[in-house]
């Protein structure tokens, strides 16, 4: 994963509405024109990026499917098929919390519940990005890259504005790459929880036998 104290940064500006839904944003030079010459390169990047978010989407189900119900994962997949993703990853924090807590010894439990803060954190930036993508009003990008996100009212003076962000496709291939490193992630963690685990239970084995008189 990238530095896990980082967010990708991403870049906004905020542009006030015309009469008649215009953008008054006299910064954004080829607004609703741009999109026609760069529609291949965006869907690709674009593509990619959903592409990848359906596979971590997916490594986000078999391990909560795994978490619900080591035996089979029927019973996971049942509960999980009526949740958001949001929903799946806060279930997934809740799940990782119980395990660490419930196996782990309390003097490895911080450093553990770090990492996991840091994973649950990295998914919901994720979800997040997705949300954007998805719901981006991709025939306003302009020539620098920005994007139409969000349409926002004017809490302090009248009127309405559109909230954009700069989603080019490097943009795009940073969280590309940040799927997938939080899809390679998942299962590797949850083995990590269950070795710290049967590392403890080998310690007290060879502690308690030690007490045994031969």
């Amino acid at each position: 994963m990238r530095n896990p104290k980082e967010k990708i940064r991403i870049d906004k500006k905020y542009s006030p509405m015309g009469q008649y839904g215009e953008s008054e944003d006299t910064t954004s030079d080829g607004e609703f024109e741009t999109m026609e010459e760069q529609e291949e390169k965006y869907a690709r990047s674009v593509g990619m990026f959903i592409i990848s978010f359906s596979y971590m989407e997916d490594a986000v189900d078999r391990e909560l499917a795994k978490l619900i119900n080591e035996r089979a994962h029927e019973p996971g997949y049942r509960i999980i098929k009526y949740l958001s993703f949001r929903d799946k990853i806060n279930l997934l924090k809740d799940e990782y919390s119980s395990l660490i807590k419930g196996v782990c010894p309390k003097n490895k439990q911080e450093k553990v519940l770090i990492e996991l803060k840091t994973i649950y954190g990295k998914l919901v930036e994720l979800s997040e990005f997705r949300n954007r993508v998805a719901h981006a009003n991709w025939s306003s990008l302009d020539k620098a890259g920005f994007v139409r996100s969000k349409i926002l009212e004017n809490k302090e003076e009248y009127g309405m504005s559109f909230e954009k962000i700069k989603m080019t496709p490097g943009v795009l291939i940073k969280f590309i790459r940040q799927n997938n490193s939080v899809s390679n992630k998942l299962d590797p963690f949850t083995d990590k929880i269950w070795e710290i685990h049967n590392k403890e239970e080998r310690q007290r084995y060879r502690q308690t036998n030690k007490k045994i008189p031969q």
